[in-house]
């Protein structure tokens, strides 16, 4: 099962794969918890980890299993 993370850039937050690329860009942190949701669920399911509006170091917040 693969692991997603949310990670805030400049205004918006990024949904993208563990060690891969940016799935999709979205302008809230709600709207991207959201996306990445459905995401893993049609992907066989996996981790979520939101990452904390830090700079260039953001830190996990929190994980979820989907």
């Amino acid at each position: 099962m693969p692991d997603d993370h949310i990670i805030p850039d400049g205004e918006h937050w990024n949904v993208k794969e563990e060690n891969g690329s940016v799935v999709s860009t979205h302008d809230s942190q709600a709207a991207a918890e959201t996306a990445v949701k459905g995401w893993l669920r049609s992907n066989g399911g996996g981790k979520s980890f939101t990452h904390r509006n830090e700079g260039e170091c953001s830190r996990v917040r929190n994980g979820e299993a989907v």
